[in-house]
């Protein structure tokens, strides 16, 4: 088994928790209106972290040049207001609302919230995003399936913060 497979079973294992309501799931796409900087993913994430963990919304958002992917996830009124914020921050715009469904399981157990770039990520991993991201964005695919949200957590697991160096990498 390689060490991929293992840290997926892994994550499996400690993710999947059945929730006393039904947990509301959006996922949108967007694009940076400038560059981002180190600054602006260090204030995404930590600000995301404490207010997310208050409002018991878990997420994950993946950058991979101007590409972001984000879900979200928590009661419907807690996520839908958290994205009626994100549609108003000016540092990005919304290229698609991909999906917002309910669903029984909550996917991102612990996660507040994951800022990940796919620095230092392999490249058929990098690829797989790229499809999946391309397919979401043209409407392909128009909604989010259990093996995309392993992919992305795969990437958030894998992958490093934004703004760190490529090359601290073994």
């Amino acid at each position: 088994m390689s060490e991929l497979d293992v840290a997926r079973a892994l994550l499996w294992e400690t993710i999947l928790q059945r929730e006393d309501c039904p947990i509301f799931r959006l996922t949108y796409l967007s694009q940076p209106a400038r560059p981002l900087t180190d600054a602006d993913f260090d204030d995404i994430e930590s600000k995301s972290i404490a207010a997310n963990h208050d409002r018991d919304v878990t997420g994950l958002l993946i950058v991979k040049d101007q590409r972001i992917l984000q879900i979200l996830e928590g009661r419907e009124a807690a996520v839908r207001d958290l994205y009626a914020k994100i549609e108003a921050d000016p540092r990005h715009h919304i290229t698609r609302l991909v999906s917002a469904v309910e669903d029984d399981e909550r996917c991102l157990l612990t996660w507040s919230m994951v800022v990940r770039s796919m620095k230092g990520i392999s490249s058929e991993i990098s690829q797989q995003f790229d499809e999946v991201y391309d397919a979401l964005l043209s409407g392909q695919e128009s909604s989010i399936t259990l093996d995309h949200i392993d992919l992305f957590k795969t990437v958030s697991l894998l992958g490093q913060l934004p703004f760190a160096d490529a090359s601290s990498i073994a």
